[in-house]
Parts: structure tokens; C-alpha cells; sequence
């Protein structure tokens, strides 16, 4: 018996396979869009931007920094903020800037700022470590990013990035329009 099982679904595989042999498949509509993906931008090594602060960005150290880094200027919208803290908000571009000493991360991220801001970005992801590799394994880049970008009056919000894009060694973004 369990053979005639077997030769009646190969004899019903091949009629439908003969039946269907010329048929498409439909295109659907209703498929998951994902993500764009991110652009990694290169920083023109010339500045060009309109920023005027690298005189004004300290690179004296900074010797607290909280773990968890969050700043929001007044006006942006809550429900704004909550889609940056859990980095609902796709990201445009973004920026690494491991390894670097104070003032190359300084001169980077102020160029990177100036390029984002000439082609209309608005979601950052900046990594700036943990300093686990820094001396006494304290960051140095986090809390000099965490004091900069408060200084720069296009950031109207930044927050610690979710552990996939870097968790605490990383932070969102969100400039103005």
C-alpha cells in the first residue's frame, strides 16, 4: 500500500508541474521593504563647510562621561526622540572614528557634519568607542563627541546607538532640515 501512496503523489507532481508549465509566477506588491543601506561618507580632507568651530571645539579632556549619552535641543518632537533612542529613524550616513587622536576626530567629525549638512542628511551614526583600547581603558573620543556636538547648532538631538550599531560606543544623530 505504502507503494501506491508514492507512485500517486509522483503522478500528481508531474500533472501539476505539466499544468503549470507555462505559467509566471505574479509579482507582489506586498513584499518587506528593508532598509536602504547606509552610506559610508568620505570626508573631503580640505574642509569646505561652513562650520566655524574648530577653534571653539576644546580638545582639553573631559573626565566624566555617563555611559548612556543623550542631548535634545527644545522643540524636537518626543515621538522623534523615541524613534532615535531605538533607532527606528534609517540612518544616512555614518562615521567611524576609532583610532583617531582628539584633534583628527575633531577635524573629521567637523568636515563630516559639513558634508551631511551641504547634501541634506539627518540620521547620523557616529562611532566613537568605548576606550577600551585608551590608556587606563577610559574613552576619549565619547565624552570629546558627547561635548562637541552640543556645540553645533544643526544637532538638534543625539543618544547612545542600539547594541547592533554600536550600543554605547556609538551614537544617532539627528540634524536640522
Amino acid at each position: 500500500m505504502q507503494g501506491d501512496s508514492t507512485k500517486d503523489d509522483a503522478d500528481d507532481a508531474s500533472l501539476f508541474r505539466e499544468a503549470m508549465g507555462s505559467v509566471d509566477p505574479i509579482k507582489s506588491d506586498n513584499k518587506i521593504k528593508h532598509k536602504p543601506e547606509r552610506k559610508k561618507v568620505r570626508v573631503n580632507r580640505q574642509p569646505q563647510n561652513s562650520y566655524a568651530l574648530k577653534d571653539g571645539f576644546s580638545d582639553a579632556p573631559v573626565e566624566d562621561c555617563p555611559d548612556q549619552l543623550s542631548f535634545s535641543r527644545s522643540g524636537v518632537q518626543p515621538s522623534t526622540l523615541k524613534k532615535l533612542r531605538q533607532g527606528k529613524l534609517a540612518i544616512d550616513h555614518e562615521i567611524d572614528l576609532h583610532g583617531m587622536t582628539v584633534n583628527q576626530a575633531r577635524d573629521y567629525l567637523l568636515d563630516f557634519l559639513g558634508e551631511c549638512e551641504v547634501d541634506g542628511s539627518r540620521i547620523l551614526l557616529i562611532v566613537h568607542g568605548k576606550g577600551y583600547s585608551s590608556p587606563g581603558a577610559k574613552p576619549v573620543i565619547k565624552p570629546m563627541v558627547n561635548r562637541w556636538l552640543r556645540e553645533v547648532s544643526s544637532v538638534l538631538a543625539f543618544c547612545s546607538a542600539k547594541p547592533p550599531d554600536g550600543g554605547t560606543g556609538a551614537v544617532y544623530v539627528l540634524l536640522k532640515k
